[in-house]
């Protein structure tokens, strides 16, 4: 495959300033004025080594990780085995959570399409803050900096 895969892509541009060689595309310049979105996407071609953005400026700015965090949670989750794969159920605990989607049992697979903020929590306290900073260190994620509450430092 000639890029990365997205997921890893978004782990990168999440946490780390990009310093590599600038190369706006038109064609996402458009793709993102047409949707009226104001947003950044960059990608890197691994056999040329180049980079290609839309909106470099953004892409350099620090933004808290809000949702994007949800992929390295469960990578740690996963790397430390606080669930045993992606379809383990955790499961509800019967509070009204104010949205429907999150009021029921969840997988990693049928939590992240909807954001599934308790689950990821959960995730988290399984994980505990000693696993979770040693994870985040060894991406490089952001500043590596979590503070002291482990359910929702992102």
């Amino acid at each position: 495959m000639k890029y990365l895969p997205f997921s890893l892509f978004v782990l990168l541009i999440a946490c780390s300033p990009l310093k590599k060689a600038v190369n706006e595309d038109p064609h996402w310049n458009k793709i993102f004025s047409e949707r009226n979105v104001n947003g950044t996407f960059v990608l890197y071609h691994v056999q040329t080594k180049e980079w290609k953005y839309h909106n470099r400026a953004r892409s350099d700015s620090a933004f808290i990780p809000a949702s994007t965090f949800k992929i390295l949670n469960s990578l740690i989750a996963l790397e430390n085995h606080v669930v045993q794969d992606e379809n383990e159920i955790i499961p509800w605990d019967g509070i009204d959570k104010g949205w429907d989607k999150w009021n029921r049992n969840h997988t990693m697979s049928t939590a992240m399409p909807v954001s599934c903020v308790w689950f990821y929590q959960e995730l988290a306290r399984r994980i505990g803050i000693k696993r979770m900073q040693k994870g985040i260190n060894r991406a490089h994620y952001g500043n590596c900096q979590m503070g002291s509450k482990i359910d929702d430092f992102w």
